[in-house]
């Protein structure tokens, strides 16, 4: 069988470069982990787990807890973190907590009782002081998604997401906008909607309160854009805290007569697969969620590694993506 020398004798690298690879512990560049990939390929080497798992008393298994596995966008962050964990020989333990926290905390506690190396947690929402495993961790803990602020946490710059997304509406001409917002308690959400409300105060606008619905992220809450288009001056355009919520209103707003770009604009947040397979395809705000993956597992096996805490916050860029399910308003009157 190959070892670990042969593999770095055929990548032109010394042993210890490849155990930095598979480990985590110092950085490799690029060039240099193709070549160690390429060998290892070519080798058929298969890291013995088990041994390294004694000498360094770890049992190379990560805990991951999610809200909901049903919902598109946590499925693919899931993917993304099982990717991110494959080449570091890490295993991923799954469990939902289909967003109840008592069932958080319980899941939470029997992950730390598996004697996983560490825990990857998109929580339910809850404040810092309400997260029992926040402060003082038994194993290192990373929050992906949703930031805790003083906690080591990965996530999208929300704020800036909702920017975007106002600030494409506006330029299409857009001056009466509703919101459709999902679980406001959670704070990306809440930073997605602080973010949009304050791009349109920069040019002078902002959306009027009985255009604003607030409910969960989910498909449901889209429905309810009838509220809204009942109004006695109905929105132009729509944003919907996440992609979900717009296929939602796209849909409500399908049966009700109206047609997305032609009469109501719509953008969503999260850029989940199925956003652009709609017709027209969804405007989104991109959250790159293979970088969110390998980033909270990279910082999560660094922790793991170093033994060393870290309480803060790394921020993923967002991206507007411009699809055609938003288009200038359909009178050039609006104001």
């Amino acid at each position: 069988m190959a070892t670990i020398k042969d593999v770095a004798r055929l990548a032109g690298v010394a042993p210890s470069t490849v155990s930095n690879y598979f480990t985590g512990n110092a950085n490799v560049s690029e060039e240099t982990r193709t070549r160690i990939e390429k060998a290892i390929k070519e080798l058929g080497y298969r890291p013995n787990i088990a041994a390294r798992s004694l000498r360094l008393s770890q049992s190379k298994s990560i805990g991951l807890v999610v809200p909901n596995i049903a919902n598109p966008y946590f499925s693919e962050i899931v993917q993304a973190i099982g990717l991110a964990c494959q080449p570091l020989g890490y295993s991923l333990l799954l469990s939902a907590s289909n967003g109840d926290d008592s069932r958080e905390t319980e899941l939470v506690n029997n992950l730390f009782k598996q004697h996983i190396d560490g825990l990857l947690i998109i929580h339910t929402g809850r404040d810092r002081q309400e997260l029992p495993f926040a402060d003082d961790p038994p194993l290192p803990v990373v929050f992906v998604d949703r930031e805790v602020v003083g906690c080591a946490s990965v996530a999208t710059d929300n704020y800036l997401g909702g920017r975007m997304a106002a600030q494409h509406l506006v330029r299409l001409g857009h001056r009466h906008i509703g919101i459709l917002a999902g679980d406001i308690h959670v704070r990306n959400v809440q930073q997605r909607v602080e973010g949009f409300q304050d791009e349109l105060a920069r040019y002078g606008l902002s959306v009027d309160p009985n255009l604003v619905i607030k409910g969960t992220q989910s498909f449901e809450t889209g429905r309810d854009v009838h509220l809204l288009m009942v109004q006695s001056k109905p929105p132009t355009a729509i944003f919907a805290t996440n992609d979900i919520i717009a296929l939602g209103a796209w849909h409500k707003l399908t049966t009700m007569g109206y047609r997305v770009p032609e009469d109501v604009s719509i953008v969503g947040f999260d850029n989940i697969e199925m956003s652009q397979w709609t017709i027209p395809p969804l405007t989104t705000v991109h959250q790159d969620k293979r970088e969110l993956g390998r980033q909270a597992v990279a910082l999560l096996v660094k922790t793991i590694q170093s033994r060393i805490p870290f309480s803060e916050t790394i921020y993923v860029p967002p991206e507007i993506v411009v699809r055609g399910s938003s288009a200038p308003p359909p009178s050039t009157l609006e104001s």
